[in-house]
């Protein structure tokens, strides 16, 4: 499949997108909120249960770690983080897996609605269809970011540890600001690495759910294909993907209910740098007609055969 190279335009992909969604604004409004209370719902579920099991942990290793060394105690409460982080890896994939079956319906209406000129709210569920690929994404894009905040974890403990382990937080009995200062520092810039990291992985991800709805791609398919459309257009897709950040800012602070405003804008605005980077699938909405007969080459004229 060809890949257009450069061809995001951040500002004009979110001209594009709702240009698209415009004239059938409120169908996509009412595609985006159920898909928001439905995953909203699933992953407060899940939530509370991971929270109880944490809670269980750090009640038992806080019991455990009572008499023990500082250093100890951080390693204790690290534990029950540990298995919470776990716990969260299969719960983020089905909840990502769920989200990416209704994104993906939703990214079907939109090719509806470019090809035909209609929006069918029905199309918000066709997602179903090809959930072990929304499921593979998923997974891929947990597990990842996953690892990355593992790393990041042990290595943030091991910095605390060391600082407590070495008396250098405390001078003479009091809390050494500096140190502190530096320690906090050393967090910020964990920080940094995380967002950055995190924004990366989005980038090559982003039109993977585009592609199988779109192009009915397995996941695997979607991931390597969306992973080189993001490298080829790495520059306008970062913009892209702060300005849509942006704007979901912007729609939380007005009482948090724009945001719901915002999102059917945001995911237009990404099918159209979709479009930009792969062109648009043959629709399965269009049916061109047969070409009319070439006159006399119809059956029962003299140029046939046995005439």
């Amino acid at each position: 499949m060809e890949v257009q190279s450069g061809a995001v335009r951040p500002v004009g992909s979110i001209e594009d997108g709702w240009a698209i969604i415009k004239n059938d604004y409120w169908t996509f409004f009412l595609m985006t909120l159920l898909t928001v209370v439905i995953v909203l719902v699933t992953a407060m579920i899940l939530g509370a249960i991971t929270s109880l099991i944490t809670g269980v942990l750090s009640t038992v290793f806080g019991i455990a770690a009572g008499n023990s060394s500082d250093a100890v105690k951080i390693s204790a409460s690290l534990v029950p983080q540990l298995f919470s982080m776990f716990i969260s890896l299969f719960t983020n994939i089905l909840v990502g897996a769920l989200s990416g079956a209704l994104i993906c319906g939703i990214y079907a209406a939109l090719a509806r609605k470019v090809s035909t000129g209609v929006a069918d709210f029905g199309d918000l569920f066709s997602g179903f269809q090809k959930f072990t690929a929304c499921l593979i994404v998923a997974a891929v894009v947990a597990i990842l970011q996953f690892i990355v905040s593992v790393v990041l974890l042990f290595a943030g403990a091991a910095v605390g540890v060391g600082a407590l382990g070495m008396g250098m937080i405390m001078k003479d009995g009091k809390p050494d600001f500096s140190i502190l200062s530096g320690l906090l520092g050393i967090i910020a810039l964990f920080a940094l690495i995380y967002f950055v990291i995190n924004l990366l992985i989005s980038v090559l991800t982003t039109f993977a759910y585009p592609l199988i709805a779109d192009r009915n791609l397995s996941g695997g398919e979607a991931l390597s294909l969306s992973a080189k459309g993001g490298l080829a257009n790495i520059g306008g897709l970062i913009l892209l993907l702060i300005l849509i950040t942006l704007m979901c800012l912007a729609g939380a602070m007005v009482c948090l209910v724009g945001i719901f405003f915002v999102l059917p804008i945001v995911l237009a605005s990404t099918f159209a740098a979709y479009q930009s980077v792969f062109g648009l699938a043959q629709s399965p909405f269009q049916h061109t007609p047969p070409p009319p007969p070439t006159f006399g080459n119809q059956p029962g004229y003299g140029n046939q055969p046995g005439y």
